[in-house]
């Protein structure tokens, strides 16, 4: 009869060794439901496999961070345009509601109206989010309207007795320069951007130094509140009157443009982001079939090793035990 060598003993501790290895793993498996924690625990084809789709997850949930954060952006900026679309429109029922023959009287509350809306559309365009300035494009960093009260003293304004035409030419040459009213640089930065997928890139954001929107409000918005109405003053009071309307009037147009162009990038950044989530479940579907295990087979295959580590035990035991002096 053969007796257990010492190598045989050695092979027998070797494969019980192995075996309680397994037994680690499959005690894992159960507990955390995944096939391992490591990328060493899964053939060559699946690591590479699940590096592959972990990293196209991780540029998914960026894409949907980033269009989350710009979203409030968006979101602010459209507020912001509508709000000042109702002020250039609030405007525009003054302007129209000027009686002739009672100019005098009637221009008072302009004058009032517009002085009040001055400071509305400055604090508008100075609205921020999180910290940084909405209407400065890329310069964040800068408010881009100044204190209307400072450029109110700044602003010199002929008499109406004049004529209209020198408060005409004075307002628009006024605000035709930004240092007398915007912090923005010449030119001025450009629009925002957000990545919203692979090489696709939506810009977004308006400019407070517009110069066919804002400046033209703000144009019309000093020139009424610094007007010093006096009688005889009714021809040209009215030609002042016409040519607010027709700048209030093209102004409110571009600011519904604008408010439709934002709603465009909103609309543009949800389809994107929703497609991003469909890729995520995807992706996470295909990660699960390689990563997860399936707990019945895992307690089965525990129960399987566990069966095999006891009888590697016993067998050990009795060849263990055994020696030269029991066969003499």
């Amino acid at each position: 009869m053969r007796i257990s060598t010492l190598s045989q003993n050695l092979r027998i501790d070797t494969s019980i060794t192995s075996i309680q290895r397994r037994i680690a793993d499959a005690q894992q498996q159960i507990s955390t439901g995944k096939r391992s924690q490591v990328y060493s625990g899964f053939s060559g084809q699946d690591t590479r496999l699940l590096i592959t789709l972990k990293e196209q997850r991780t540029s998914a949930d960026s894409y949907i961070n980033s269009i989350n954060n710009t979203k409030v952006k968006t979101e602010t900026i459209d507020a912001t345009l509508q709000q000042m679309t109702s002020v250039a429109e609030d405007l525009r029922t003054q302007l129209y509601e000027q009686v002739e023959g009672l100019f005098e009287q009637s221009s008072l509350a302009l004058s009032t109206f517009a002085t009040a809306a001055i400071n509305q559309m400055s604090n508008l365009l100075n609205q921020t989010t999180d910290g940084k300035y909405l209407f400065n494009g890329t310069d964040t960093d800068t408010q881009p309207i100044i204190d209307p009260a400072t450029t109110q003293g700044a602003y010199a304004q002929p008499a109406l007795a004049g004529g209209s035409a020198g408060i005409i030419a004075a307002a628009e040459a006024f605000f035709d320069v930004d240092a007398n009213w915007n912090n923005v640089t010449t030119p001025a930065p450009g629009s925002l951007s957000v990545r919203v997928d692979q090489g696709v890139d939506l810009d977004f954001g308006e400019l407070a130094n517009d110069s066919a929107t804002f400046e033209e409000v703000f144009d019309v918005l000093y020139a009424f509140s610094n007007t010093t109405f006096t009688a005889g003053d009714d021809a040209e009071y009215r030609n002042l009157l016409n040519w607010g309307l027709g700048k209030i009037e093209a102004a409110i147009d571009l600011m519904n443009d604008m408010v439709g162009q934002n709603g465009v990038v909103g609309s543009e950044m949800a389809t994107r982001q929703e497609a991003h989530k469909e890729t995520i479940l995807l992706l996470e579907t295909q990660i699960g079939k390689i990563e997860d295990v399936d707990p019945y087979e895992a307690v089965a295959e525990f129960q399987t090793l566990q069966a095999q580590l006891e009888a590697s035990f016993q067998t050990t035991a009795v060849l263990r035990n055994l020696s030269l002096t029991k066969f003499i």
